[in-house]
């Protein structure tokens, strides 16, 4: 267990405290705030959901509604040509 200053006051704290004693910070060993690794995560987990749901989205507008196309519209007849 050792000791670290707070990212924030500069006071020494444990490398495992939740909280600075002095200032009250949050994971005051850590570089980043708990909040804004949380605000991280979820900015980089949104960005991987909506370019996947954008890639299925062309995938399904690309390939699969022409197949789908393909085998509802019958195929036009020639003139003259008997059913």
């Amino acid at each position: 267990m050792s000791l670290v200053p707070c990212r924030a006051c500069g006071h020494q704290v444990d490398t495992s405290a939740l909280a600075c004693p002095r200032c009250g910070a949050t994971d005051p060993g850590k570089k980043i705030s708990r909040q804004q690794r949380n605000a991280r995560n979820f900015v980089i987990q949104t960005i991987f959901w909506l370019s996947l749901l954008g890639f299925g989205g062309w995938y399904i507008t690309t390939t699969v509604i022409p197949l789908v196309k393909q085998y509802i519209v019958k195929p036009e007849q020639a003139p003259g040509a008997r059913p």
